[in-house]
């Protein structure tokens, strides 16, 4: 479809060969000789682009574009003038111009400001399209699914701090849905028209966190052979997302608490603050306040992340939630597979319900689009694809589970998890229920091993005797 250019200019002899040279180059034109005329054209019909001359009578480009912006906020406009002074290209960017022009000018040079502009322009409404794509795909009533009192309590403590530009600390367990939520806090806030820039702490390397993180100056170091934005910067006015901040090297975490204190920074090699506009979320799956205890996570910055924490529980503490979430999966992944796959059977929601599910709510997910890809008729294969996935021997008996499809940190982190719960049942058992003594068997104090309890949903009612 070709795009329609709106030309205003009170002098025909320079108005006709310049509409001549754009339509030449495959636009639609129309003409006007007044800013007056141009506003009726404008009332009764559809313009990609205006383009003004700022001398005319009666309403003069500046005033006329500073109309546009009033009426027509998204419709760009370039002014043009045979009377060029600064002062005249800075009350047209004052005024909304996109571009400034100085006559005389070449055919060619009209044609790259119109192609540049009407490209911005089109990369303005693609983002626009993908923010609202977002903001329905991560809309709170679509994305989570739920009916158990802990999620309540999730949705009432997310609905309270949604409107804010508070700094949010998700704490939770592996496959809890972390990333999820900071995802629907964003696109539900009010910087949902920003970007969203998610930064995994866990994934970059030591030496190169700095730089990911606050970009480089051009000659910083050997192959600096430019300047180079950072995540920081790249989030300006909108949210950045530090998922696994725990992971973050002990000797930037200094740098870290300025620049969300200050809201500036420096780059790596650079001597010039700079200034962003940011909101933090981060997320951990580690108990920061050990970390901090052990001296491996700052205190300051672990009380500035953390203004307004929120806890994610994991799957065993909201088994309300299980059914729903296996059928959401389940219907997910026929529709992707172009499956008709039947309800989960009854005997099969018990058995989602028996097991503890220790990578939550991703363990959940996966377990389901592998029966699903399995399923030769209209029901899943859940005898066939046994919940827990493959399963190794342990060194003194029993079982831990492994997961040779899975990355190794979490393939790990599943193997230490069962670990932890074996050993602290294990503890309790031998002391008869006693936390204190439990916790003296375990060579640990009794606030952290009652975390681990807590995390694990280990109760001292069933090793009471």
């Amino acid at each position: 479809m070709k795009r329609k250019i709106l030309l205003v200019d009170d002098e025909e002899i320079f108005l006709r060969p310049l509409s001549r040279t754009i339509v030449a180059a495959g636009f639609l034109v129309d003409t006007a000789f007044t800013a007056v005329e141009a506003r009726e054209k404008l009332k009764n019909g559809e313009f990609d682009l205006v383009i003004s001359d700022v001398r005319m009578p009666g309403m003069d480009g500046i005033a006329f574009t500073r109309a546009l912006r009033e009426e027509y906020a998204d419709l760009p406009v370039i002014l043009m003038t045979a009377y060029g002074s600064i002062r005249t290209a800075v009350d047209a960017m004052k005024a909304g111009a996109q571009d400034y022009l100085q006559k005389p000018f070449e055919p060619d040079e009209i044609l790259l400001h119109i192609h540049r502009i009407l490209e911005i322009q089109d990369l303005r409404a693609a983002d626009r399209f993908r923010t609202a794509r977002n903001q329905e795909t991560f809309d709170l009533r679509k994305t989570l699914v739920f009916e158990s009192p802990a999620m309540r309590r999730l949705q009432r403590e997310m609905a309270g701090v949604l409107p804010l530009d508070t700094t949010i600390l998700l704490t939770g367990e592996t496959g809890t849905g972390k990333q999820l939520i900071a995802r629907a806090i964003h696109y539900n806030g009010p910087r949902r028209d920003g970007p969203l820039i998610e930064v995994n702490c866990a994934a970059i390397p030591e030496t190169l966190f700095e730089t990911e993180l606050f970009g480089h100056a051009r000659g910083a170091f050997t192959g600096a052979v430019a300047d180079r934005k950072g995540m920081f910067q790249l989030a300006h006015g909108g949210t950045l997302f530090l998922d696994e901040i725990g992971e973050m090297p002990l000797s930037l975490q200094p740098k870290l608490l300025t620049a969300i204190q200050e809201k500036k920074f420096l780059r790596v090699g650079g001597s010039r603050q700079i200034d962003v506009d940011v909101r933090i979320i981060a997320a951990t799956n580690k108990a920061l306040e050990e970390e901090v205890a052990a001296g491996r996570f700052r205190k300051d910055l672990f009380f500035r992340l953390s203004v307004f924490p929120i806890r994610v529980p994991p799957l065993r503490e909201r088994s309300e939630d299980i059914p729903i979430l296996a059928d959401f999966f389940l219907r997910r992944f026929a529709r992707k597979c172009g499956k008709e796959i039947g309800p989960l059977s009854p005997e099969d929601l018990s058995a989602f319900r028996a097991y503890d599910w220790p990578g939550n709510v991703r363990e959940l997910e996966n377990f389901l689009e592998r029966a699903v890809i399995r399923a030769a008729g209209d029901r899943a294969e859940i005898a066939a694809t046994p919940i827990g996935s493959t399963l190794a021997p342990a060194e003194e008996g029993g079982v831990y589970p492994f997961h040779p499809d899975l990355p190794f940190r979490d393939a790990k982190e599943r193997v230490v998890s069962a670990f932890e719960k074996r050993y602290i049942e294990d503890a309790l058992r031998r002391a008869e229920g006693k936390l204190t003594e439990a916790a003296r068997l375990a060579g640990m104090d009794n606030k952290n091993f009652s975390e681990k309890m807590k995390r694990h949903g280990i109760t001292l009612d069933a090793f009471k005797t």
